[in-house]
């Protein structure tokens, strides 16, 4: 059975070494490691995804399932729980960046943007200084509700 938690500082290892395994960037994930949400099947990691908040942006980072869990709807939680965080931390966007997911985040509501129109404070993010490669596709969700006429 599957369970979703808070990380906290003591996954790091079980974290880093997810990432590792995918390929993805590990850098600036020791200060955002209490804003990730983890699948665990026991005391296993099998899923994690973690969400920067710069000023009112947020960028969606590090949405990992180990292969042998996918195809079970774990990612798909993973990304609704990053989104509720989003929206509780009252964040107007919420961007990302993928290599291979384009179309998984587009079922989200995500839409692919030219990388220099993700929101400035963004840059301020490892990610987008360097630790994901430049072919990456950037993503974005407005968070914001349509204002009521």
């Amino acid at each position: 059975m599957i369970t979703y938690c808070t990380a906290t500082s003591s996954d790091l290892p079980e974290v880093r070494a997810l990432l590792a395994a995918a390929g993805l960037p590990k850098a600036g994930l020791e200060d955002h490691i209490l804003n990730f949400m983890l699948a665990l099947e026991g005391d296993k990691v099998v899923g994690c995804a973690g969400l920067e908040a710069h000023q009112s942006s947020g960028l969606l980072r590090s949405v990992v399932v180990a292969e042998e869990y996918r195809g079970m709807g774990i990612g798909a939680k993973l990304t609704e729980g990053m989104l509720d965080l989003a929206r509780y931390k009252n964040l107007s966007s919420l961007s990302l960046l993928t290599e291979t997911a384009a179309d998984f985040f587009s079922r989200f509501g995500f839409a692919v943007v030219p990388r220099a129109e993700l929101p400035a404070a963004l840059h301020a993010s490892q990610e987008l200084q360097g630790a994901c490669p430049d072919t990456a596709i950037a993503m974005t969700l407005s968070l914001t509700p349509p204002s009521e006429a």
